[in-house]
């Protein structure tokens, strides 16, 4: 029985603070996939963010646990933000060759090569590790949410159908996507299913302005993670009210 992997938290990204220190966030890998990351890469300093959109002011609006399926528990080490600094959060680029392999990562959102101003995200696992669920937001200046959002629809178009050599053996991928009406000011739902695989992964994106709301759910049941959605959209709501 093979479950569809989720993995990876924010692999090889880089904070750099507007005071010019780097603080690497580090790549720790859950459900025991590998670390395929090029490595940090360091960041020009910038302006700080506007207080709004800090990384501490995100966290807050995550999903609590309470909000998360009965018997899943936060993992500490995929817990990340970016505090009350001013910072430029610089990922290590993401390869043509390795996008729809990100997919199946928490922290997906880094398939668009677009950095954020700020950030929040954590995840939570099932006892037996083997069902994961990865929240995230995202803040943007200028455009870059409308270009990530672009690029998020491009990237899922390219990735209808993809091989998985990730894990073993490698699995056959199909990702279907579906545009989200009411949702935030834009939102978008991706399936991700293999016949290897027992169950799916849903992936659900939200754009709220200059901020973007991702979610992740791996499941090993026939809904293939449906709550992403409803996720998703709680969580755009309290950005929006935020606002």
């Amino acid at each position: 029985m093979k479950f569809p992997p989720a993995r990876g938290v924010r692999t090889g990204a880089v904070l750099a603070a507007a005071s010019a220190a780097v603080l690497a966030v580090g790549g720790c890998q859950s459900g025991g996939g590998k670390d395929d990351s090029a490595g940090p890469k360091a960041a020009s300093s910038s302006p700080a963010a506007p207080k709004a959109l800090t990384g501490t002011a995100l966290k807050a609006l995550l999903l609590p646990a309470g909000a998360m399926p009965k018997g899943f528990r936060i993992s500490s080490d995929g817990s990340r933000d970016t505090g009350d600094g001013g910072v430029e959060v610089s990922n290590t680029p993401v390869p043509a060759a390795k996008v729809c392999e990100v997919l199946g990562q928490t922290s997906w959102i880094r398939v668009t090569n677009i950095n954020s101003a700020a950030f929040a995200q954590n995840d939570y696992a099932d006892a037996a590790q083997s069902q994961q669920v990865a929240q995230e937001i995202d803040a943007y200046r200028g455009e870059r949410a409308r270009q990530a959002m672009a690029k998020l629809r491009r990237v899922f178009a390219h990735c209808a159908s993809f091989v998985d050599r990730s894990g073993s053996p490698a699995a056959k991928v199909r990702v279907r996507t579906t545009a989200l009406h009411g949702v935030g000011d834009e939102a978008v739902k991706a399936v991700e299913t293999s016949p290897t695989w027992e169950g799916g992964m849903t992936l659900a994106a939200v754009r709220v302005g200059d901020v973007i709301v991702t979610t992740l759910y791996s499941s090993s049941h026939a809904d293939k993670g449906a709550p992403a959605v409803t996720m998703a959209t709680k969580i755009a709501k309290k950005v929006q009210a935020a606002s």
